[in-house]
């Protein structure tokens, strides 16, 4: 534009010659007031027309409306890469370069006990902090979302509806891709592979969840990963891996039974090590007499099992699966070698519940505290079109 231009002027040189000068418009303009098509608009506009009004259109209801934004958040599933195709490109392979570091791990003798149990942790810790992708993609659509809804084309519970029957199938996709890959170089059982998928599906939609949550909560999408951040770093520490949950102080207890991954540890750490057997230890009454192989006799311990050559009793977890998950609990309170793997789905099953109700609450919040549209104001009768602009009587 040149110094001084009014830009709407020059839009409209742009896209339509009509609008260029003055003899143009005002030959348009007594076209318009020759033809009959002015008089009748006129008189509907006053109000002296009785003339029927046009079907209104037919608004679709709930199910419907869900429907449509179903089919929408499944084809961005697919196409937009920071719903799910790029996790589910990169988090198997981080994972496997988690696997060769830890390669040895898949040999299932007493040495190999506690790096089977760090493998684990970097394969249920790692895919959550991507999930981070999620709070993304979520601020970057809320503007038209919330558009959307205002706008009467679905209800927030229809979006959440349907983002969340997107979730289910394609996290325990994700989930099967991420653990086949761990069960596979880890060395891991494949007995209880799918219980490990479901409960680590669950895991990823708490993360998802909360992503969704602080994608709305906060317009700035920097200060929404920060918090993000900071809950998936937290749910790290009050894993009950780096620290026993009984010792710290109330009321930063609570961090440890509120946060999702000391839940996920437990059930998925029964599903890897319940079925296997460990080399390197042997099955015994508990109180009878045992002579190892070097002829130093001793009596079992009520554990029911013993280790040859073990300079400690640290260096020896267990015979079974239950034996090793009763040693690692003495050391680490979230694994048990009791199943408590139903228990701990339902307890990720309410955080999931609370925070996608949390996500409408907040949703429906921004679309209510958006300015409601205002009516026009209705031209003055002193306002005339002179040429291409619009000038008031003196």
């Amino acid at each position: 534009l040149s110094k001084g231009a009014n830009p709407a002027e020059a839009v409209l040189d742009l896209v339509s010659r009509d609008t260029t000068s003055i003899e143009e418009v005002t030959k348009v303009l007594d076209s318009w007031e020759i033809g009959g098509k002015s008089k009748e608009m006129a008189t509907v506009s006053g109000g002296e027309a009785d003339l029927p009004h046009p079907p209104s259109s037919v608004t679709a209801g709930g199910a419907m409306s869900t429907l449509h934004v179903f089919k929408r958040q499944m084809r961005l599933a697919f196409t937009d890469p920071l719903q799910y195709g790029g996790r589910m490109f990169i988090i198997p392979q981080i994972i496997a370069f988690f696997g060769l570091v830890y390669v040895a791990s898949h040999e299932s003798n007493q040495k190999q006990v506690p790096f089977r149990l760090f493998y684990m942790w970097w394969v249920l810790a790692l895919p959550a902090c991507i999930s981070i992708t999620t709070l993304i993609g979520t601020n970057r659509d809320t503007f038209s979302v919330i558009y959307e809804i205002r706008s009467g084309m679905y209800k927030a519970f229809s979006y959440v509806i349907s983002t969340t029957i997107v979730q289910i199938p394609m996290l325990i996709l994700l989930s099967a891709l991420t653990l086949v890959v761990s069960f596979g170089i880890g060395g891991w059982p494949f007995d209880n592979f799918v219980t490990s998928v479901l409960v680590f599906s669950m895991n990823l939609m708490v993360f998802d969840s909360i992503a969704q949550l602080l994608a709305v909560l906060f317009t700035n999408p920097v200060i929404g990963m920060l918090c993000y951040l900071g809950y998936w770093s937290s749910s790290i520490v009050f894993c009950g891996l780096v620290f026993r949950g009984g010792d710290v102080i109330w009321p930063f207890r609570l961090f440890y039974y509120t946060l999702p991954l000391k839940w996920v540890f437990n059930a998925v750490g029964y599903d890897v090590y319940t079925p296997g057997v460990f080399s390197g230890a042997a099955a015994c009454a508990a109180g009878s007499a045992v002579t190892l192989a070097d002829g130093t006799a001793m009596t079992c311990s009520s554990a029911g099992y013993y280790c040859e050559g073990a300079a400690t009793s640290f260096g020896c977890w267990g015979r079974t699966g239950s034996q090793v998950l009763s040693t690692l609990n003495l050391s680490y309170e979230s694994l048990t070698e009791e199943d408590e793997r139903v228990f701990d789905a339902l307890i990720l099953l309410v955080m999931i519940v609370v925070l996608k109700l949390g996500y409408i609450f907040i949703l429906w919040t921004k679309v209510s505290a958006t300015d409601s549209p205002q009516k026009v104001k209705p031209i003055d009768k002193n306002w005339k079109k002179v040429g291409a602009r619009v000038t008031q009587d003196e």
